[in-house]
């Protein structure tokens, strides 16, 4: 009986992790900030009193400072592919806050893409430091270029425009 019971946990256990969305972590060789746990979640749209969404993507970060200096802030890549691995938007995540030499820190940012339902069960979300600022004011930024060979590995027909922020008023 208890045989029976582990094998459907396992079953069960099985399919839910199968259908969820992806999460995928660019690896950056020379990045002063190293991402250790990221997930990207569709998220249903709410509507109520005090709370109200659209449907949107949810995409929470931590990560690590491994550079050897303090950081006081820092910027979060953050791109959706939906169920067919075409691009649904790219933006950055910031946090302007201290991060010490070996601390952590998180966040999570919503982007809220057209469509964002295409991104239930079958999404990937793909998340890499863009941009750090250190206490000493110096800056850095990631490369895009290595960036964009890691994402057209999910559309290969993304280009260097599509991973510009669009920035409006």
């Amino acid at each position: 009986m208890f045989k029976w019971i582990s094998v459907l946990l396992v079953i069960f256990l099985t399919m839910i992790i199968a259908h969820g969305e992806n999460s995928v972590v660019l690896t950056q060789k020379t990045a002063p900030l190293k991402i250790t746990k990221y997930e990207a979640k569709f998220q249903d749209e709410i509507r109520g009193s005090y709370v109200s969404h659209p449907d949107q993507v949810s995409h929470t970060v931590t990560c690590q400072n491994i550079s050897g200096k303090v950081i006081v802030a820092y910027q979060i890549g953050l791109v959706a592919f939906d169920a067919f691995n075409s691009l649904m938007g790219k933006f950055n995540g910031w946090a302007i806050k201290d991060i010490p030499v070996d601390g952590n820190g998180d966040g999570t940012w919503e982007q809220r893409p057209y469509a964002a339902f295409s991104f239930e069960k079958f999404g990937t979300g793909v998340a890499y430091v863009n941009a750090v600022r250190f206490e000493d004011g110096a800056i850095w930024r990631a490369d895009i270029a290595e960036v964009l060979i890691e994402l057209q590995k999910f559309e290969k027909d993304l280009k260097k425009e599509d991973l510009q922020e669009k920035k409006t008023p």
